[in-house]
Order: C-alpha cells, then sequence, then structure tokens
C-alpha cells in the first residue's frame, strides 16, 4: 500500500526548502563579503608593514648620518684645539729665546712653522665657508640620498667638481671672496649607501647652493 503525500504538504516544504535556499544564499553572499573585507584588510596591512619597513631604514640611515656628522664637528674642535696650544707653544718659545744669535737662529724654524700653521688655519677658514648635509626621503615608494652644499653668499666664480671613489664623495671647488682665493676640498663618508646612477646624479643648483640626489 503506498503512502501518499498530500498537495497541501508538498507546497509548504516547497516553500519550506526555498526559505531555507535563500538564507543559506545569504549566508554565502555574507561569507562572500566577509572574505572580500579581510582580503582587503590584508592588502592594507602589507602596505603599512611597508611603509614601516621603509621609515625604519630611513631612520637607521639618519642615525648613521647624525653620527657621521657629529663625529666630524668633534676632529675639527680637535683640530682647532691642538693647532691653538701650537701657536701657543711656539709664542712661549719665542719669547723664551732671549739670546740674539739664538733667536736669529731659530727665526726661520719659527717663521716657517708659522707660516704652516697660517695655512693651515686659512684651509679650517676657507672649509668653514662651506656646509656639507645629508639628507634622505622618500618619494613615489623610491627612497633617495642627497647631500646639499651651500657656501658663503660672498663667494664668487665658484666652480665646483665632484667625483665618487669607493665610499667617499670627492668634492672640490675654486672661487674668490675680494681680493682671496677660495679653494674647497672636502671627502665626505657615504656609509657603505649601494647608490644607484652614481656617475650621473640629479643635479640642483641654485643661490650658494647645490644639491646631489642619488637613488639608494
Amino acid at each position: 500500500m503506498q503512502s501518499q503525500i498530500s498537495p497541501q504538504l508538498s507546497q509548504n516544504t516547497i516553500k519550506q526548502l526555498n526559505k531555507e535556499n535563500e538564507e543559506l544564499k545569504q549566508q554565502v553572499q555574507i561569507l562572500k563579503l566577509e572574505c572580500e573585507k579581510q582580503v582587503q584588510l590584508s592588502k592594507e596591512a602589507q602596505q603599512w608593514k611597508e611603509k614601516y619597513d621603509r621609515l625604519h631604514k630611513q631612520n637607521h640611515l639618519l642615525d648613521h648620518e647624525k653620527k657621521q656628522l657629529l663625529d666630524e664637528i668633534r676632529k675639527l674642535k680637535d683640530d682647532i684645539k691642538n693647532l691653538e696650544n701650537t701657536v701657543q707653544q711656539l709664542q712661549e718659545l719665542t719669547k723664551e729665546l732671549n739670546n740674539y744669535d739664538q733667536m736669529k737662529n731659530n727665526s726661520i724654524i719659527v717663521q716657517q712653522h708659522n707660516q704652516e700653521l697660517e695655512r693651515e688655519l686659512e684651509g679650517f677658514r676657507q672649509k668653514a665657508l662651506f656646509v656639507i648635509k645629508p639628507k634622505t626621503g622618500i618619494e613615489n615608494s623610491k627612497l633617495y640620498y642627497s647631500l646639499i652644499l651651500q657656501w658663503d653668499r660672498n663667494i664668487q666664480n665658484l666652480q665646483l667638481e665632484y667625483q665618487i671613489q669607493n665610499d667617499s664623495l670627492i668634492l672640490e671647488g675654486y672661487g674668490e671672496t675680494g681680493d682671496k682665493n677660495i679653494v674647497y676640498q672636502q671627502t665626505f663618508d657615504l656609509g657603505k649607501k649601494v647608490l644607484k646612477q652614481k656617475d650621473k646624479p640629479q643635479i640642483s643648483l641654485k643661490q650658494s647652493q647645490m644639491i646631489l640626489t642619488f637613488e639608494v
């Protein structure tokens, strides 16, 4: 004997199944949107991680550059102090040379020392007319390393040359201020930086300023 399903019961079952099917579709859509949201969050998280890594690298470079500048300042102060002590010693030595003959014999040596010291002091004075500053920046997701060379506004007819040897940037310049000739020479340590386009950096010239920009 076969059991028969009433049309009303069959219709109710179909409605129930359709309802459950719609609910399942809604749940699938919600899960799909949630998955897309998670994928987007993952992409944003990766972008923030890359930004953090770039900033961390930039901070590391800035710390190294700051240390280089502090070391150079300390070295210049020590050199000036040593020169001042040497000048003082020579002045005291000159005062102690009471014997005319001895003074005459030593005057040439003292004069040569003084001339050498004057040349060194003049070199420091001329070097002080120039200031070089490193700078690191990010543009269009690329890391750039710039060297900013500034000089005294009174310097005229300045001609500058540069070259890169190993891990150093060598700068040379010739100019004049008033009735004095200016000779500028300086070697700047690049600190093992991997510079792209070493031979052709971007060069920007302004009044009393030159900027060399390398891609790192």
